[in-house]
């Protein structure tokens, strides 16, 4: 996987990337032999949540959209998995659930880290408390996808929003996704303050700004709009 993901970074003509479900489940975590093996291994059991973390966080650091399409079951790993990308679309049949403490384990990938930052910490609290299942619908009201879709028009929908990635340069998507998460934990005023640094550093030190202003001043396409570059 992060060999992967390390192509997918260095690939500059990529300008997103999708994670989807196949057969009934988006994913459901950690292979049940790996898990046997790392429960009697305290040594192994830290190298495996080591490996999880930094998998998740080279997934949610890539400098370009990752975008779930969830269709089927996601729980465990797989809720963790999907709360590291930027964009979540799910079909109406997806059950969606942390569900860790089901089995009186708490999570290890990252939902108590990154879940609260998402719907807030109380229902964070809940939700891995319960180990509820939710549907779409309810993951939608709740802030926790961007997205519930019907099964038959998911397809049709993720392709719209993939074409509306694509259509804009890599380099902007990644200082969109530079400055919401180093503002984040920042106050409106030094949150502004790091959005206009970044800004200038974007505008000054790249060209993709200034092709787009240029493009549109002299009413043309930008030159990341060649056919041969999608």
């Amino acid at each position: 996987m992060p060999k992967s993901l390390n192509a997918v970074e260095k690939n500059k003509d990529l300008r997103a990337l999708i994670i989807k479900s196949t057969g009934k489940a988006f994913c459901v975590g950690l292979d049940i032999n790996l898990l046997t093996k790392a429960f009697k291994d305290e040594k192994y059991f830290s190298s495996v949540l080591k490996r999880l973390r930094e998998i998740f966080l080279q997934i949610e650091n890539l400098t370009l959209p990752v975008v779930s399409v969830v269709d089927g079951v996601v729980r465990a790993g797989g809720f963790e998995l999907m709360l590291s990308t930027d964009i979540i679309y799910a079909s109406t049949n997806s059950k969606i659930g942390d569900v860790h403490t089901n089995y009186s384990v708490p999570p290890g990938g990252g939902s108590t880290a990154r879940l609260p930052k998402i719907v807030g910490t109380k229902v964070a609290k809940e939700l891995i408390m319960t180990a509820k299942w939710l549907d779409s619908m309810e993951a939608e009201k709740l802030g926790l996808i961007n997205r519930c879709i019907k099964k038959e028009n998911l397809d049709i929908e993720v392709k719209k929003l993939i074409n509306s990635l694509v259509d804009k340069p890599r380099s902007i998507h990644e200082i969109v996704k530079e400055m919401i998460s180093s503002s984040y934990e920042l106050n409106i005023e030094d949150g502004t303050k790091n959005e206009i640094a970044l800004f200038k550093n974007y505008v000054f030190k790249g060209k993709d700004a200034k092709e787009g202003f240029n493009s549109y001043i002299e009413n043309r396409d930008p030159s990341w709009k060649d056919t041969k570059n999608n």
